[in-house]
């Protein structure tokens, strides 16, 4: 049988405590929080009773769930799931996604966030970033959270019931017009302009011609080109690997080889001997750490009169595909050069083949009916 205990401290009442043998047999003394001594014994009864039927007499109150900063860390350490092919290719794309909420929900108790909270993030990503993204990162957000629930950290998922925007196959490209304005006001700038202008025309030019990512761009050293041979290597994107998880081996185009040549001279010497370093406020120059501004190419489609866009270095590299396609090339041939990993990414851009769909349509013959 259990007891109650008067606990005085400093000769001041501070309440009943029962003292209780639990279902691990281990005798143990915990407040009742019971104003009486006799509404401490009724507690003290329940608990006996609870450890009589099998279960733990007074559960320990549960830790407090993390921040959702802390809670996301543990979940791209300790999330997985047989479905997943690569899960290191995974677990960078998730942290991607999911560091778009950091700024709206990174600071909250997992347990404090709400639908509502859900809905706030959604409005908030899609006024500046794309449909698309913005649908990444709430479904790895209701995965996060699922998972969480599983785990016993939270008691809901808040992305459950919250509507995610329309998934957009729509590609957005430049027209011809649209892409020799942007040059000529780039090259125009270039020429009387600083090294950051000098450098704009350079990226633009070879992003129109090679499609690369910006954290591919961003990070290209010289020592990846050979512009005698034209052989290029695209092997970082920014700090990393590229998206595909391996470097890619590539021609270097033609066209970009004498203005490349021509920006070598100039180009700002950095440790990493990179193509396209970024300057610093103190004058020095390394490399991009985000795809944020870019060397202002927003601007500079503004000063080309071309209409404001979200995403432009990712427009151009949409712009090298869609006319690569246009005008005769290869499905297969492009999801090297974009460094797909899967070719059904690369079949976004195959209805803009002039050949595409016309022979197979032809295919199909009825007999005729003899004259």
């Amino acid at each position: 049988m259990g007891d109650i205990v008067k606990a005085v401290k400093d000769g001041r009442f501070i309440g009943w405590y029962v003292r209780y043998k639990d279902i691990d047999g281990k005798r143990k003394q915990r407040a009742s929080h019971q104003p009486t001594r006799e509404l401490a014994r009724r507690y003290l009864v329940a608990v006996e009773g609870r450890v009589a039927r099998g279960l733990v007499g007074i559960a320990e109150p549960s830790p407090p769930a993390p921040a959702v900063a802390l809670l996301i860390e543990r979940f791209l350490v300790e999330y997985s799931r047989p479905r997943i092919k690569d899960l290191a290719k995974y677990r960078r794309y998730a942290r991607t996604a999911l560091h778009r909420a950091l700024p709206h929900l990174g600071s909250l108790p997992a347990s404090a966030v709400t639908s509502v909270e859900i809905g706030r993030l959604r409005e908030g990503l899609l006024r500046r970033g794309a449909e698309n993204s913005v649908r990444l990162t709430l479904t790895v957000l209701g995965t996060l959270f699922s998972w969480a629930q599983q785990q016993g950290i939270v008691s809901h998922n808040p992305c459950r019931g919250v509507e995610l925007p329309p998934r957009k196959d729509a590609i957005e490209y430049l027209t011809q017009d649209e892409v020799r304005a942007l040059i000529s006001t780039a090259e125009r700038r270039a020429k009387a302009g600083t090294i950051t202008d000098h450098c704009l025309h350079a990226a633009v030019c070879f992003t129109l011609h090679t499609g690369l990512r910006k954290g591919e761009l961003a990070a290209l050293r010289w020592r990846d080109l050979d512009l005698s041979t034209g052989r290029l290597t695209v092997s970082c994107s920014f700090d990393g690997v590229p998206k595909s998880g391996k470097p890619r081996h590539l021609h270097l185009p033609d066209a970009v080889i004498p203005i490349l040549q021509a920006w070598q001279a100039s180009c700002p010497r950095t440790p990493a001997g990179l193509i396209f370093p970024r300057r610093r406020r103190d004058g020095s120059f390394e490399m991009m750490k985000d795809s944020r501004d870019m060397f202002g190419l927003p601007r500079l489609f503004a000063e080309a009169g071309l209409r404001p866009i979200g995403r432009a270095w990712h427009l151009l590299r949409h712009t090298m595909a869609s006319h690569y396609m246009m005008q005769g090339g290869s499905l297969l041939a492009l999801s090297k050069i974009l460094g797909h990993a899967d070719l059904k990414v690369t079949m976004i851009y195959a209805h803009l083949s002039p050949d595409f769909m016309a022979q197979e349509m032809d295919r199909l013959q009825f007999p005729q009916r003899a004259k």
